[in-house]
């Protein structure tokens, strides 16, 4: 007979989970509000966004730093707490300017301000595990957000934009499905702790070393998608084209934020473990996307599309 599984309430540390929640919570709520009165006017929802961003970064300010909650899954440490705090006080900056601006008509939906915070919450379930489903999660639920905010601006080309970011997010996704796979199939664990131990001790097996060599090359190609790296970084310049001018601004700091920590994770856990032409890979794909992107920058005519080369740039620097 099997034993029944107790499960404690302390044990699942739910307070790890807290920020996230407050951020769907939220959204959840814009909602309802919408549901319960149509005319509300949007500088309401504006501020309620501010109010639970407020909220969201008490609660990460609150956490406690070095531990695991939820089933272990969630992770809380240094990096991400201050990415935590990064990504939400990039947010409180960017939604005031819904009220400022008067062509922008989609900040007039208070589903803007909804699928605003639920993105955030994918962002902050990304940094804040080390388990690959539980990024996967944060990363499909932020970037589905993402698509439609791009397609609310209603022009011809942020439809383009958002169809165009969502099959390369889709190729992207579906890279770091694989990999992670690859990984799981390898180690037996989605943990990333758990799997540089496995694969610690398993590092002289020739045939180990070439799965090892198809996971990280299906995960820095995934990560090279959604940091826009060179070859990978054709998607952005159309996109940023798209996009309203500050959703464009917005796409160019905080996404990135998020997908810097994961790729820390992962590619610090291949170069701890000392293969080495991962790093070599990093470092040649840095150093051209910066030398290229600049390049291409020059002969751009439009500005939004110059702005999306440089941050490209960036991302490789």
């Amino acid at each position: 007979m099997l034993e029944p599984i107790n499960v404690s309430l302390e044990s699942l540390n739910l307070i790890t989970l807290a920020p996230m929640l407050i951020a769907i919570a939220g959204g959840l709520i814009i909602l309802i509000l919408d549901l319960l009165n149509e005319k509300l006017h949007k500088s309401l929802y504006v501020m309620l966004t501010v109010l639970v961003l407020f909220i969201n970064f008490g609660s990460v300010l609150g956490l406690n730093v070095n531990e695991r909650g939820f089933f272990d899954v969630m992770l809380i440490d240094g990096i991400s707490i201050i990415s935590q705090l990064m990504i939400i006080g990039g947010s409180m900056i960017f939604i005031p300017l819904a009220l400022t601006s008067k062509r922008f008509h989609e900040y007039s939906y208070p589903e803007f301000f909804a699928l605003f915070l639920f993105m955030i919450a994918g962002f902050q379930f990304m940094v804040a595990s080390d388990n690959l489903i539980l990024i996967f999660v944060g990363l499909e639920t932020a970037s589905l957000s993402l698509y439609t905010l791009i397609a609310l601006h209603n022009r011809s080309n942020s439809y383009e934009a958002a169809v165009k970011y969502f099959t390369m997010g889709a190729l992207a996704a579906a890279f770091f499905a694989m990999g992670s796979a690859v990984i799981y199939a390898l180690t037996g664990s989605v943990e990333l702790y758990k799997v540089a131990e496995v694969m610690a001790t398993r590092l002289n097996e020739t045939g180990l070393m070439i799965a090892i060599f198809g996971s990280s090359v299906l995960l820095l190609v995934s990560f090279a998608f959604k940091l826009s790296l060179f070859p990978f970084h054709t998607w952005a310049p159309d996109v940023y084209e798209g996009a309203s001018a500050p959703l464009a601004g917005y796409m160019s700091v905080v996404p990135k934020i998020a997908a810097f920590v994961v790729s820390i994770r992962l590619f610090g856990m291949y170069i701890d473990l000392g293969i080495e032409w991962v790093r070599w890979t990093i470092l040649i794909i840095a150093v051209l996307t910066m030398t290229l992107a600049n390049i291409m920058a020059l002969v751009q005519n439009d500005v939004k599309r110059m702005l999306a080369y440089s941050s490209i740039s960036h991302a490789g620097f």
